[in-house]
């Protein structure tokens, strides 16, 4: 039988349980989550259940896997533009066999990109990046992923150039969030 978790974090693009305990061992109040994994630990998904009945499907590495956010993969990825706009953007971004691996969704404000929504070819969500700036009295200068359920897997700080007004040099990659999750509760 699965366990159950209280709750997660993400390290290294994996999730990882905490509190676990098997349903019968106490009574399920509340959100709780079933990660699952194959025994190679090639597809992993997340299940959220309330009051024990599952709710959603939270993550599954099958649509995308954020194991796959290491430079290394990203090398051979190509961005391309679909729709502009001064308040939004949609762009394709395809793997190294030409395939359809997300669609993103950049909103700005004033000029600068606040928030990238990426789904899966299907529609489905996938992850938020919320973009932070401190000149508009952000704490730093960054981006953090959110996966749907708005628990943070990565978050990058970077400095960034007010002339050009873009990130230019990455200056911290924290990809172990275990005290840290929900709506950049710990930025």
């Amino acid at each position: 039988m699965s366990k159950h978790y209280q709750d997660y974090f993400w390290k290294n693009g994996s999730p990882y349980g905490i509190s676990s305990f098997k349903p019968g061992e106490s009574e399920i109040v509340g959100a709780t989550y079933k990660i699952v994994s194959d025994p190679y630990h090639k597809r992993i998904s997340i299940e959220k259940y309330h009051n024990g009945e599952f709710t959603q499907v939270v993550y599954d590495s099958a649509l995308f896997d954020f194991r796959h956010l290491q430079p290394v993969h990203q090398a051979t990825w190509q961005k391309t533009a679909v729709s502009e706009s001064e308040q939004l953007s949609i762009c394709h971004i395809r793997n190294q066999d030409d395939r359809l691996i997300l669609i993103e969704e950049y909103r700005f404000d004033n000029g600068l990109c606040r928030e990238c929504r990426a789904s899966s070819p299907q529609g489905i969500l996938l992850s938020v990046q919320k973009i932070y700036y401190e000149s508009l009295n952000d704490p730093f200068n960054g981006v953090i992923l959110f996966d749907s359920n708005d628990h943070q897997v990565l978050k990058k700080r970077y400095q960034f150039d007010t002339e050009t007004q873009q990130f230019t040099d990455l200056l911290e990659e924290q990809w172990d969030i275990q005290r840290q999750k929900a709506k950049g509760a710990a930025l």
